[in-house]
């Protein structure tokens, strides 16, 4: 068959050639696809290798597949990590944002609570919100492809938020108001290996944490684009970052 599905799994021994499945994987494979022994699907681990395997045993309790390949695909992109520092926007958007962020190659996210972030999620559930964004990641990767799930941090607050800079040999905060373009700002930084980008709420940034941000030596940019929304933007970026790096030379 054409389709070959794909699955994440968790935790494969090193040199293991037969692998147990989990219920969930069990189910897609021998209940919603209804595949039998003798089926091939590939799978990847957090060790960003991928398997080729063989299903074995299609019990549709606990099915067992063969491992037939291992090769180590789709790491981390060479041209340098992205990690993109999300401020918190309404509703169901940071969904959205980690699908499409994970499909176009970042390497870490960070959700942050702002100034004028309209999601301010309790303690008690941030740790429920981290587990389901987990997840999202997962999917987004095995629907697109990566076999490298993105690094996803605990929710943020602004003030902590600013002490991960120092991780990054360069940090862009796109900025509506007056600043230099994106461009030449990644002209002047064309080494840069490690890069954070910040996109504020529905709001916007505030003032003040421009300022704190810049501070902290980030660089507020202006984009070649009308104002997009807080679930557009960082795609856009990181995009535009991707095609100025495949053309500057090493």
């Amino acid at each position: 068959m054409s389709f070959i599905p794909r699955l994440f799994l968790p935790n494969v021994p090193p040199g293991q050639k037969e692998i147990v499945l989990d219920e969930s994987s069990t189910r897609y494979l021998v209940k919603v696809l209804r595949l039998g022994e003798g089926a091939r699907f590939l799978g990847f681990d957090p060790q960003s290798i991928q398997y080729e395997l063989v299903l074995k045993n299609a019990d549709s309790n606990q099915a067992l597949a063969r491992v037939l390949s291992r090769s180590e695909q789709n790491k981390r992109n060479s041209q340098g990590l992205i990690a993109l520092g999300q401020s918190l926007p309404k509703a169901t958007k940071m969904d959205l944002i980690l699908r499409q962020g994970t499909e176009v190659g970042v390497n870490r996210f960070i959700p942050l609570v702002t100034q004028r972030s309209i999601s301010r999620p309790e303690s008690s559930g941030r740790e429920h919100k981290n587990e389901r964004w987990q997840k999202i990641l997962v999917e987004a990767c095995r629907q697109c492809g990566r076999n490298d799930v993105p690094r996803l941090d605990p929710v943020t607050e602004w003030d902590k938020g600013l002490e991960l800079f120092k991780e990054f040999d360069l940090v862009l905060l796109p900025y509506e108001k007056e600043a230099p373009t994106l461009h030449t700002v990644l002209e002047s930084k064309n080494s840069a290996g490690k890069i954070l980008i910040l996109v504020g709420p529905e709001g916007g940034w505030s003032p003040v944490e421009v300022r704190e941000a810049e501070e902290m030596e980030a660089h507020a940019v202006h984009l070649p684009t009308p104002i997009m929304r807080t679930e557009t933007a960082g795609v856009a970026v990181v995009s535009m970052i991707q095609f100025f790096k495949s053309q500057t030379p090493d």
